[in-house]
């Protein structure tokens, strides 16, 4: 009887919106890793037009058209994070107040409204605002989805990890689908077309809303309103700017806070600038991984790599429950460095076809199995965070996209000009120097034994 009490039943209605929330999610990633995709596809075919009189963007979009080196389209892809560290933590803080649903439906809104106005222009300052609306669209959605998801499981930290892990598999299983989705796109409706009488600089953007629109209509009647049930004070419900930086400057947040940030830097990385350099024919003719593909084959590549991570994902939140969250951190990095060596051995052999590309293919999707584990045990952390205070849940775990924003602006924007010197050999070497630095703060976590609940934060005076 006494495990009834701490372990109630989750009543039906949760579990409808759970379950809604994470299939609304995985389309909702699926559309933005499309977006994410095409973008990178974009800039290669505005670059190619900037030195070809005869590409279609001239003459069938007159487009305005420049060269995009990977600096500056890295630079271009940062607003998104830019916005989204910016919104995240003011959304998840209103969502405390507010409600979780309005924040989560604001998700897929702003995305189809990003992707449409893409699918009309190439000037660089439309570009970047639609970048800020598609870091709105996160900023909104995913600090309230995830405060949503602990609020929802507080009743049951076994469930929380369930449901944790189900969310990474649904984001990231739909980021594969987008990447998959986006290169087919590209392929079909990546150049510019006349569509009812309206030129479009590419339509594969415009038809990518239909899955917005797909989100939207899951979340908007799946989603059950939920709410803990609060004594609030005047001071309790404070969300100002100094209080939300008391959580901030946590001991638990703050000392781990830089490996997370440091490995989402990583994500940036390979996100944003890997479609470019796969389809790339222009530079680097020596390195196996640049430019020896179509805009498909980058999709399904990155797919690949996605689903292999959603898979070490479902291993990891089988097997982590039982361990230290940042023993799995940091057996997760040490996937990373072997990824890393593997993606050079691989783009060092003289073709596709070489005999050890095979053998290293297989060794690389078990290292991506290995590093999958940072994710669910990160994200289990910060919900344990929310414990000791609930009243902030969705400020709380809007630090993942606070977190998530930084560290993914940080690698769009240092991998650049790693990219624009050494191509894929460069993307490897930043990549590798971001796990260094991550393997370090957690090593100093891990053995300084900093408790992984939260130090409840007393309220501010009225």
């Amino acid at each position: 009887m006494s495990q009834t009490q701490e372990h109630p039943a989750t009543p039906p209605h949760f579990v409808r919106s759970l379950f809604a929330l994470i299939a609304g999610s995985l389309l909702l990633r699926a559309a933005a890793g499309a977006m994410g995709e095409n973008i990178q596809f974009y800039f290669n075919s505005i670059h190619d037009a900037a030195t070809d009189p005869n590409h279609p963007l001239r003459l069938i979009a007159r487009a305005e058209v420049y060269e995009v080196s990977y600096t500056i389209g890295g630079l271009i892809i940062g607003a998104f994070f830019a916005a989204e560290l910016i919104g995240a933590p003011l959304f998840g803080a209103w969502s405390d107040k507010y409600g979780r649903k309005l924040f989560i439906i604001f998700g897929p809104l702003f995305g189809a409204l990003a992707v449409q106005l893409t699918a009309m222009t190439t000037v660089v300052w439309v570009l970047v605002f639609t970048r800020i609306l598609e870091g709105v669209s996160t900023a909104a959605n995913a600090p309230a989805t995830l405060g949503y998801i602990a609020e929802a499981t507080a009743h049951s930290r076994k469930l929380r990890s369930r449901v944790v892990g189900f969310f990474e598999v649904a984001s990231i299983g739909g980021i594969a689908l987008g990447f998959s989705l986006g290169g087919w796109l590209w392929r079909e409706f990546g150049n510019p077309a006349i569509v009812g009488g309206v030129t479009l600089t590419s339509p594969a953007f415009a038809l990518n809303a239909l899955i917005y629109l797909a989100s939207l209509v899951i979340l908007w009647f799946g989603l059950s309103e939920i709410r803990e049930v609060k004594v609030e004070t005047r001071a309790e419900s404070n969300h100002g700017l100094s209080h939300y930086w008391k959580i901030i400057t946590n001991k638990s947040v703050q000392s781990f806070a830089p490996a997370w940030i440091a490995i989402n830097a990583v994500l940036g990385v390979f996100i944003n600038l890997t479609a470019r350099l796969l389809t790339d024919t222009r530079a680097f003719p020596n390195q196996l991984l640049v430019g020896s593909f179509d805009a498909f084959q980058a999709g399904n590549i990155r797919a690949l790599y996605a689903i292999v991570f959603v898979v070490g994902i479902l291993v990891w939140s089988v097997l982590f429950t039982q361990m230290r969250k940042t023993t799995v951190m940091l057996i997760g990095t040490g996937g990373l460095f072997l990824t890393c060596i593997l993606l050079f051995l691989i783009n060092h052999q003289p073709a596709l076809n070489a005999p050890l590309v095979t053998p290293l293919a297989i060794l690389l999707f078990i290292s991506i199995m290995i590093q999958a584990g940072f994710t669910p045990a990160a994200l289990s952390y910060l919900a344990d965070v929310t414990e000791n205070y609930s009243k902030d849940r969705g400020a709380i775990m809007g630090l993942y996209s606070v977190f998530l924003g930084i560290g993914q602006f940080i690698g769009a924007s240092i991998g650049g000009p790693f990219a624009d010197l050494a191509g894929a050999d460069g993307i490897i070497l930043v990549i590798a120097l971001l796990g260094v630095f991550a393997a370090v703060m957690l090593l100093r976590l891990h053995f300084s034994g900093a408790r992984q609940e939260m130090i409840p934060i007393k309220p501010s005076a009225p």
